[in-house]
């Protein structure tokens, strides 16, 4: 049919053209994202759980959508400076426009460079470190968590909130794994990784873990994306 034709050229167009899947992305992430929605009680909950204040390095921040919890939040005002780790270039003219919309005054420095590739400077200074809805979309989650440890001071804090694979065997899992490559595509190379194991095998022994499977009050069209996890990791 026409449709199924268009959405094959589509998917085709955003496969090969790298910078118009980026722009894409943004521009989904954008509306989709920095609107309120169900799952901002999970994101806003975590981050004050822990406790935003000091040098922070977020990985991944996108269209800016984590600052929507910071507007009127007291601990805003302790923030000393923000870095926003975030390759996707288009992305920081919107994070920069979303930081000032909420009224927001900590300085902040987007860093143009994906996690893996990040050489911080001052490491061992950092409060905390963000990662929601990131992980899935690196290529090494082990070597992400490995800078963000590094950047990390002694009882610094990793917050994270992640979409994740589904149960084995369960109906959603096969359908994750049926739209897999679409969904790759679409989303900007975001993947379905049960990420469970590799912060418990990664953060275990040098973290003071504190994990929680939940589902996500996501949209119906979104029902795949519904398993997640969230917690804070605390660095001994």
């Amino acid at each position: 049919s026409l449709a199924i034709s268009a959405i094959s050229i589509f998917l085709i167009v955003l496969h090969f053209n790298d910078d118009f899947r980026r722009r894409f992305f943004v521009n989904f992430c954008a509306i989709s994202n920095l609107k309120p929605t169900p799952l901002d009680e999970h994101r806003c909950s975590i981050l004050q759980e822990g406790n935003v204040t000091g040098k922070i390095i977020e990985f991944g921040p996108g269209p800016g959508t984590n600052f929507k919890c910071f507007e009127n939040s007291t601990s805003a005002h302790m923030i000393e400076h923000y870095v926003a780790v975030e390759p996707n270039a288009h992305f920081e003219g919107v994070l920069k426009k979303e930081k000032g919309d909420r009224g927001l005054e900590f300085p902040l420095t987007h860093v143009g460079l994906k996690g893996e590739q990040i050489d911080i400077s001052d490491n061992g200074s950092y409060d905390v470190v963000i990662m929601t809805h990131v992980l899935c979309s690196v290529d090494s989650p082990e070597i992400v968590l490995s800078n963000a440890e590094k950047a990390l001071k002694q009882g610094g804090r990793i917050i994270f909130m992640e979409h994740v694979l589904a149960a084995q065997g369960t109906w959603v899992w096969y359908f994750q794994q049926s739209i897999a490559p679409m969904f790759t595509i679409i989303a900007n190379g975001c993947k379905f990784v049960d990420l469970r194991p590799v912060m418990e095998d990664y953060l275990g022994d040098r973290f003071d873990l504190k994990m929680l499977d939940f589902e996500a009050p996501m949209p119906a069209s979104f029902f795949f994306a519904r398993p997640h996890i969230k917690g804070v990791a605390v660095k001994k």
